[in-house]
């Protein structure tokens, strides 16, 4: 478990003890019944209306919450090979990208110069950088580099947190 997950997880069981010892008591919840998905087409993420079967930009953005938490959505990009659009930085700020293509691809953030910054990640569908967000200063630009085979039709959101 990661640090910052340990860190939310205290938290709110450190928050669930004291209401509890306060004479508050925890907060309710609902049973819920988990229903298998009625097909196997639909397991997977919904993929775009042009049947392309790459995840359509809602669906990646849908994925912010997990893949992205507690940052906001910065930039959604239709087709990010070979690179988005810059995103600057007005403020000190970190950035992550969950990304889909039709075949396996190498994601990486690069700035300004060309210099990639933080890992990359391969495959057809992930987070980048895979262990954490790059962060960037104040007035420095950064984009996503998509790279693959032949043309690729490949969607990411970008999300930024300060």
């Amino acid at each position: 478990m990661s640090s910052r997950r340990a860190c939310i997880f205290i938290t709110v069981v450190a928050s669930l003890v004291v209401s509890t010892a306060c004479g508050g008591s925890p907060p309710a919840t609902s049973p819920s019944v988990a229903r298998p998905p009625a097909s196997s087409a639909d397991a997977g993420p919904p993929t775009s209306a042009s049947g392309d079967g790459v995840a359509s930009l809602d669906a990646l953005a849908a994925r912010g919450a997990a893949d992205a938490p507690l940052m906001r959505e910065a930039l959604r990009v239709e087709h990010a090979a070979p690179r988005s659009a810059d995103v600057r930085a007005d403020k000190d700020l970190c950035l992550r990208a969950v990304f889909a293509a039709a075949s396996a691809v190498r994601a990486s953030f690069a700035d300004e110069s060309g210099a990639a910054r933080g890992d990359a990640t391969t495959s057809a569908s992930g987070v980048v950088p895979p262990r954490g967000p790059v962060c960037v200063k104040k007035g420095e630009a950064m984009h996503l580099v998509v790279e693959g085979e032949g043309a690729s039709t490949a969607r990411a959101v970008i999300f930024a947190a300060p």
